[in-house]
Parts: structure tokens; C-alpha cells; sequence
């Protein structure tokens, strides 16, 4: 799945930016992830130049240019939250293991980033 940014509020101000931490406005962009909790929906977005993890954020300021849902994609719903990602990152803990430096959760990381960043981008219409 690629997303377009349409707009970017910076999170210490409220207020817009065309660019913020390797993502800008008319950019288009993988999803690492969706994660819903409650009513609040994010999805974490990677740049090229985004640091790692990539940055959760409103989906309100973006629109999908590319609907494919990668291969190897879960949905789980636990601990009132509901994530879609890849499987591997859906296993309990994950992004605590990833903070904490485990080389498994880093490697895993890695290797989801770099199979999502490598994937074609859509045809264009």
C-alpha cells in the first residue's frame, strides 16, 4: 500500500509544514503498518531519508495511491488495538523487542523495510 502526503501538520506546533522528518506534501510513500486504537487511527510512513521506525501518523493527511496489500500482511486484534502489518512484526512485543535493540525484531525490521521499499510502485493510469 502507497500513500500521497496532502498535508503535513508539525506535531509540536499545529501547524503546516511542507516537510517534516523525510516526508513532504505531495510525496508518495509506503505503510509499514496501520494500527487502530479506540476511535484513533495511524499508519507509520517511510521516507528515504525517514529515521527508523518510519513516523506514525493521521491518515487524514493522506490519500492512497496504491491499494496492494503486501504479501505476507496480518490483521490481529489484541489489547483493544487492531494493527495490519506484516506477520512478523505481529507478534507480542515486537516494537518493544525493536526499541530495546533485539536482533531479531531488528532484523525482522530490516528485512520488511527493505522488501516494502524495494516493492514496484503502482502503474500509472
Amino acid at each position: 500500500m502507497r500513500v500521497r502526503c496532502l498535508e503535513i501538520i508539525h506535531p509540536d506546533g499545529d501547524y503546516p509544514v511542507a516537510e517534516y522528518d523525510g516526508i513532504r506534501v505531495g510525496g508518495v510513500y509506503p505503510v509499514l503498518e496501520m494500527v487502530a486504537y479506540d476511535i484513533d487511527c495511524q499508519i507509520r510512513v517511510l521516507g528515504p531519508d525517514t529515521p527508523d521506525p518510519g513516523l506514525l501518523w493521521d491518515p487524514i493527511n493522506f490519500e492512497t495511491v496504491d491499494t496492494r496489500i503486501p504479501p505476507g500482511w496480518t490483521l490481529t486484534i489484541a489489547d483493544g488495538r487492531t494493527r495490519l502489518a506484516d506477520a512478523r512484526w505481529q507478534r507480542p512485543g515486537f516494537w518493544t523487542d525493536y526499541h530495546h535493540g533485539d536482533p531479531q525484531a531488528l532484523a525482522d525490521y530490516d528485512q520488511v523495510k527493505s522488501e516494502l521499499l524495494a516493492a514496484a510502485p503502482p502503474p500509472d493510469n
